[in-house]
């Protein structure tokens, strides 16, 4: 095996890794503000990202760990009887056929690039939520994530959209939500 294929690999095992905190949380607390219709979705826009670089012979490895992960995340909070549904759920449910129609029109190749998209406009309002309550306790988390997607970029073996757009790109957002997490929450002027 050689050091490509070894940090592909290595990226996706730390991307399902980083999953194990997040899960254990919503355990224990019983998936509170979370829900399983989001985390589904999420997993089908992973899966569609997976399934459209592995047929084009790609780095898939990163985009299956989360597509693991947040299948079971999904899987807990259904469990919990998380399945609560809302704007987010509607706009990723979009966003997931949007993507599969662009496979069915445009190829793997273009499936890979508006899944990926999905992805990145699927996280603004966490995002933005992140940003109006900083969880300085999540930062291991996103700095998880931003390891596994560097070790997925590192992996490529070209600078081609299958082996290197989604790890680059969703490194760029685990970067970003690794700097709002770390960010101070501004101190409510006195009074």
């Amino acid at each position: 095996m050689d050091l490509a294929s070894i940090l592909k690999i290595s990226g996706g095992v730390v991307a399902l890794a980083t999953y194990v905190p997040l899960i254990l949380m919503a355990a224990r607390s019983k998936g509170v503000g979370q829900s399983f219709a989001t985390w589904l979705l999420w997993a089908m826009l992973d899966l569609t990202a997976t399934v459209s670089i592995v047929v084009q012979h790609g780095n898939f490895w990163l985009v299956l760990g989360f597509a693991i992960g947040s299948a079971a995340m999904a899987g807990l909070l259904l469990v919990q009887g998380r399945r609560a549904w809302g704007r987010l759920e509607s706009t990723v449910l979009a966003l997931v056929l949007v993507c599969v129609s662009v496979w069915i029109f445009s190829g793997p190749k273009w499936a890979t690039v508006a899944a990926t998209l999905a992805l990145l406009l699927a996280g603004i309002p966490g995002m933005l939520e992140l940003w109006r309550n900083p969880q300085p306790d999540l930062a291991y988390v996103w700095l998880g994530f931003a390891l596994a997607n560097l070790l997925a970029l590192l992996g490529g073996d070209d600078w081609s959209i299958e082996q290197r757009f989604a790890p680059g790109a969703l490194g760029l957002q685990s970067l970003t939500f690794l700097g709002i997490t770390c960010r101070r929450k501004p101190a409510l002027p006195a009074r």
